[in-house]
């Protein structure tokens, strides 16, 4: 796998939908370490808020693409969506599983942090044992200093990553 073929590619109205059926698997696989989530009347997970990020510049949606072919996604936030002193927050990372353990979400993030420089926020849930491993390993990968600390957030324990880049 070339990962110089990885890509970010900025979601648009047209292709909302796709992202929409993308935030049901994530929402899926993320059922495991939340109870709230639940599916609706139509056995879909729906992203609370996603049309948000179709409204305002501060939220920006990507996909990431791997030979133009949809591998997962991103949501970030800047702006008034990101916590005061913040300039911002990987939201949402998610990559379709046939596209994992390929270095794909590594490279997806390098892109975004080549991109927009500052101080970021990151977080996940304390029990997603693999988003958090991954998460330490591309710090150290990338020789990121950051600080962390636990959350709760809606009664789930988080943790919390600030760093600059």
């Amino acid at each position: 796998m070339n990962l110089k073929e990885v890509a970010l590619e900025r979601v648009t109205i047209d292709s909302k939908a796709k992202l929409e059926n993308l935030t049901s698997l994530y929402l899926h696989d993320l059922s495991e370490f939340a109870d709230d989530l639940k599916i609706n009347k139509d056995g879909k997970f729906e992203y609370e808020g996603l049309e948000l990020y179709f409204k305002s510049e501060d939220l920006n949606p990507f996909f990431i693409t791997y030979r133009g072919e949809v591998a997962g996604f991103v949501l970030f936030n800047t702006g008034k969506y990101a916590p005061k002193d913040i300039n911002y927050v990987v939201h949402e990372l998610f990559v379709l599983k046939s596209f994992r353990n390929k270095g794909m979400a590594n490279e997806a993030i390098k892109i975004l942090m080549d991109t927009y420089k500052g101080k970021y926020k990151v977080v996940q849930i304390s029990t997603n044992k693999l988003a958090a491993k991954f998460w330490m390993k591309f710090y150290e990968n990338q020789g990121i200093k950051y600080i962390e600390t636990k959350e709760k957030d809606d009664d789930l324990e988080i943790n919390v990553q600030i760093f600059n880049v």
